[in-house]
């Protein structure tokens, strides 16, 4: 069997293009890039950002990126992918491509963030360049519970994620 690069479908191994989103699936058409190994370092004065609480939706989440003021503003109570987009997709996506996504080594699917009863988790869907939680890097597929006002590193470029803390009734 083969898997699509976008939709993940299973396809037949004899097959050129995906039977569910149409995506060519020769293998030498998409690169991958491996960026040099990252070494994280948080010793540094984080960065002092101007959170306006009021953007902050009260059912998502505000992605601030390292080097703006201005946030990205998700709402969502589903999961949704960061990483970068070729083709126009139904599926929720916080899409890099314009902030150099590839040049900063990040993989088209990098990791899912998606709510929880108390927040949010984010996952790395086994990214090329890896993703870290404040100073942890993070294993491929597992879970790590996101609070609010958490350090992302997706390869090498760093966001911010603020959202409403859910109260429990």
């Amino acid at each position: 069997m083969k898997f699509c690069p976008f939709c993940r479908s299973e396809n037949e191994k004899e097959a050129m293009v995906c039977a569910n989103c149409g995506a060519s699936l020769d293998e030498k058409k998409y690169i991958t890039v491996k960026t040099p190994e990252i070494k994280v370092n948080y010793s540094e004065k984080p960065i002092e950002l101007h959170v306006d609480e009021s953007i902050i939706p009260k059912n998502g989440i505000a992605v601030y990126f390292a080097e703006t003021t201005k946030p990205y503003v998700i709402r969502t109570d589903r999961e949704f992918i960061i990483g970068r987009s070729l083709v126009p997709s139904s599926e929720p996506m916080l899409d890099l491509s314009d902030f150099n996504g590839f040049k900063m080594g990040l993989s088209r699917r990098h990791a899912m963030i998606r709510q929880t009863g108390s927040g949010y988790e984010i996952i790395d869907l086994s990214s090329t360049n890896g993703t870290w939680l404040n100073d942890e890097r993070l294993a491929p597929y597992t879970p790590y519970r996101l609070p609010s006002g958490s350090r992302l590193l997706l390869s090498r470029i760093r966001l911010y994620v603020f959202y409403h803390p859910v109260t429990e009734k």
